[in-house]
């Protein structure tokens, strides 16, 4: 199949060509607009412990970036074609700047502004970025040269030229990949698929006006992006935004905010259930939406017990602009205990609107029911491509599917008469020992599931004699005893067991919870510290 074929295919959805969305999807900006004279909430952005917030309405929210908009475009030249940096925190004056972007027909570059300096150069520099704006309250500089993001209260009022035409194909948003060098995988993202996802997620969770959505993922990831701003805002819904995750102060900001629905990741809710000692969830409240790492079933478990709540997790890739599946929102007590708190790996739901998941073998054939495979994605929510990568962008859309590099497997539901879609592991993160593959992610659910272990992780090392060797890093529980590698000796093979299993105070994860596996591997080969 062509190349071209293959863009195609990737980008429809049920035989729908993306051209078709291209045409009827809008923009975010359209949203925006058509909200300008509305006076609800739109935004809160509240500290960690909930003792303060901010809140600004549709029409401020409007009025404000549409000022910003005017700054870009006079002051430093921004418009169509335009790559503007951001270095966003969660605050007020990020959200406005990403708008503000959008207004002025630029394609946003996301950055982390927790990333090395030299780093963030090389990122700005392959993508031309002409102009960096930082949060005001970052310090100190993250990136020498980036411009603070200015009060929109301090700029004219006067109105300025009306916002440019925007073309719903063009290149929204510019996110990096996680685990990717700084300049390898830089995710193109369209209006139209912006559109399509947030359209997807607020049908999906039936996001309502005044429904309140509170979010605490950073503004650099696309979940805190895509879900807790786009997706309320395209459901005229109120986003609640932490500026940071603080377990002792997460449950004053629920009993504040009083959410329908809370944006989490795994990590956060373990340590949410260690940390919160006589929990009452607020009237109302929903369920948590778990995403950026697998969620574990103990952590479900955890969860029902503590808190007498239901999680709902959702799967998706910078790659799929955010959410490609998610748990349905209305589950009977039945099925969410079948799928979720007594499945040995909780699933992971089943397909938004607008793209379509499925289960391929290596010779791109559907694997059948159970049959374990490659995770793959087609739709009108697929990105563009890796930006200046030609030939990544090839081989991810190769047969006409984004290949996800996720493995798993479809569980037929009779009950819910549909099937759904469960991980397993990644095609990165398996280790071949001896020539066998060995699961490292199926590794860490097993370490993790043990009484002793509060947090686990493994990594795969290179071995003159093997190819590959295991070694797993714990964090373990004050108190708890157990012989660790006898009880992985239960569930793998000799040639699987790791090499040395390394006690750690923690795991070294993103914000979002995703493990940073070359750091760990950089921290355990040099660490001789075996457990027995």
């Amino acid at each position: 199949m062509a190349a071209d074929e293959d863009f195609e295919l990737a980008h429809s959805y049920r035989g729908v060509s993306w051209r078709t969305a291209l045409a009827s999807s809008g923009t975010v900006v359209d949203v925006l607009r058509a909200r300008a004279s509305d006076d609800r909430p739109c935004l809160t952005v509240s500290s960690a412990d909930g003792t303060g917030s901010v809140t600004a309405s549709f029409r401020q929210v409007h009025d404000h970036s549409a000022r910003l908009a005017t700054w870009l475009r006079e002051d430093h030249g921004v418009g169509p074609g335009t790559v503007l940096g951001l270095l966003p925190a969660n605050d007020l004056p990020s959200v406005l700047a990403i708008f503000a972007g959008l207004r002025a027909g630029a394609t946003l570059l996301f950055l982390n502004p927790n990333d090395p300096s030299d780093r963030l150069r090389a990122v700005v520099a392959h993508q031309d970025a002409e102009l960096v704006l930082r949060s005001p309250t970052t310090a100190p500089d993250p990136l020498p040269g980036s411009v603070p993001i200015p009060d929109p209260g301090v700029l004219s009022a006067t109105a300025g030229p009306p916002d440019p035409s925007i073309d719903p194909a063009a290149t929204a948003m510019l996110f990096g990949t996680s685990g990717s060098t700084a300049v390898s995988k830089i995710v193109e993202q369209s209006h139209t698929a912006i559109m399509v996802n947030a359209q997807a997620a607020r049908r999906h969770h039936r996001l309502r006006p005044g429904d309140r959505l509170l979010g605490c993922l950073p503004l650099h990831h696309v979940n805190g992006v895509h879900f807790t701003l786009l997706a309320t805002l395209v459901a005229g819904a109120h986003a609640v935004l932490a500026q940071r995750f603080d377990p002792f102060g997460y449950p004053k900001l629920l009993a504040e905010a009083r959410p329908r629905l809370a944006s989490v990741a795994p990590s956060l809710l373990e340590t949410l259930v260690r940390t919160w000692r006589e929990p009452v969830m607020p009237a109302g409240f929903d369920y948590f939406v778990s995403a950026a790492a697998p969620l574990p079933r103990s952590t479900v478990q955890a969860v029902s017990r503590a808190f007498g709540a239901q999680v709902r997790q959702g799967f998706g890739l910078t790659e799929t602009t955010n959410f490609a599946t998610t748990m349905p929102a209305v589950l009977d007590d039945d099925a969410y205990r079948r799928l979720l708190l007594d499945a040995d790996i909780p699933s992971i739901g089943v397909a938004l609107d607008g793209n379509e998941v499925t289960v391929l073998r290596e010779d791109t054939v559907p694997a059948e029911p159970g049959e374990v495979g490659e995770v793959c994605i087609r739709g009108h929510n697929v990105m563009t491509g890796y930006a200046g990568n030609a030939e990544a962008t090839a081989t991810a859309f190769r047969g006409g599917w984004f290949h996800s590099g996720d493995l798993g497997y479809l569980r037929p539901d009779a009950a819910a008469a549909r099937p759904f879609v469960v991980l397993t592991g990644r095609l990165k993160n398996i280790a071949k020992v001896g020539g066998e593959a060995v699961s490292l992610e199926e590794m860490e659910r097993v370490l993790r599931a043990l009484p002793a272990v509060r947090d686990a992780a493994c990594v795969a090392v290179a071995h003159p004699m093997l190819g590959d060797e295991v070694i797993a890093a714990v964090v373990l529980e004050l108190g708890e005893q157990c012989d660790i590698r006898r009880s992985l000796a239960a569930s793998f093979p000799p040639y699987a067991l790791p090499r040395r299993i390394v006690p750690l105070p923690a795991i070294p994860r993103t914000a979002t919870g995703k493990i940073l596996r070359p750091q760990l591997t950089r921290q355990l080969t040099g660490e001789n510290r075996p457990v027995p």
